[in-house]
């Protein structure tokens, strides 16, 4: 089995762009530079944050190569490789490891999906061929895969057919029951990132050590201090730190009822002011409006000017 050892916070990192929709790279090392002073250590690229899938596969091969140019400031650099077809998937995953990417994560075919946890660890098979020195990882996200297998079923399956099988990023709200199961897999050897803001306090409690998560981006504190606070027995506090993290997503979900790359992207720009511009389609922009109604949300709460 391959080694991979994470702890702490891992930012899935936004594609910025420019206003015209094109890829505007220049503002990676200053990105960099801003999670490193954050508390970051690491990035996972080219995800759903990241808008991976709205990027032609030659765009995500440069911001990839954008990302590990960066490496002195963030050291740990796990690549998104899932892609809408397996061989597109493969290119990428060769890419990236040329790189020499920390990792590589793949979610599965999302139009003829697999049906049962042997299908998805034959279809990583066929990943890890592309990329047979770099930690693998899958990408759990059944709210847009609509993919929702017993992830500790594929976990102990695909490790003994994938040396190179590291663990998953577990976007599942079953953090308690399924993620707990995860983490003691293979002799709770593998890696498992817990894949939501919300819930990073329970998934400290039963065991996860490390999380991709997007407020890491512009508000990485909060979950810093739910690390620390448990690790130290103060549970309330952490609970508490886990109340600051629900209460500004949910004034970021506001203008736009709800999670949107478009929002968070706002937020990341009113935040910290690194502008990472629009989304890209068929993810909408925010208006004019809803960015005003954001930025006088956030003001009001003492978080921007």
């Amino acid at each position: 089995m391959a080694k991979f050892t994470f702890h702490g916070l891992m930012a899935p990192s936004f594609a910025p762009f420019h206003n015209d929709g094109s890829l505007n790279l220049d503002v990676i090392p200053a990105y960099a530079k801003h999670l490193r002073d954050t508390g970051v250590a690491g990035v996972w690229v080219n995800g759903t944050a990241g808008e991976g899938m709205s990027m032609t596969v030659a765009e995500r091969k440069k911001l990839a190569e954008a990302w590990m140019a960066c490496k002195k400031d963030v050291a740990t650099v796990i690549v998104q490789c899932g892609a809408g077809c397996l061989l597109d998937t493969q290119e990428l995953a060769r890419h990236a490891e040329s790189l020499g990417a920390s990792g590589i994560a793949v979610f599965p075919c999302i139009f003829d999906k697999p049906q049962t946890a042997d299908d998805l660890v034959d279809y990583m098979v066929e990943v890890a061929k592309a990329c047979p020195r770099t930690p693998l990882f899958y990408y759990h996200i059944p709210m847009k895969t609509q993919v929702n297998l017993s992830m500790s079923e594929f976990l102990q399956k695909g490790v003994e057919r994938i040396p190179t099988l590291c663990g998953l990023k577990f976007t599942d709200r079953d953090v308690s029951g399924e993620g707990k199961k995860c983490l003691e897999v293979a002799g709770g050897s593998l890696t498992i990132f817990n894949g939501f803001d919300e819930q990073l306090q329970e998934a400290v409690s039963q065991g996860f050590s490390c999380g991709v998560n997007v407020c890491y981006n512009f508000s990485a504190h909060h979950a810093a201090d739910i690390l620390s606070l448990m690790k130290a027995g103060k549970v309330d506090e952490a609970k508490e730190a886990q109340k600051a993290i629900v209460d500004l997503l949910g004034v970021i979900f506001k203008p736009t009822s709800g999670f949107t790359v478009a929002g968070v992207k706002a937020a990341m720009t009113l935040l910290t002011g690194l502008d990472v511009g629009p989304s890209r389609l068929p993810v909408k922009p925010l208006t004019p409006a809803m960015k005003e109604s954001l930025r006088a949300d956030l003001a009001a709460r003492g978080l921007v000017k």
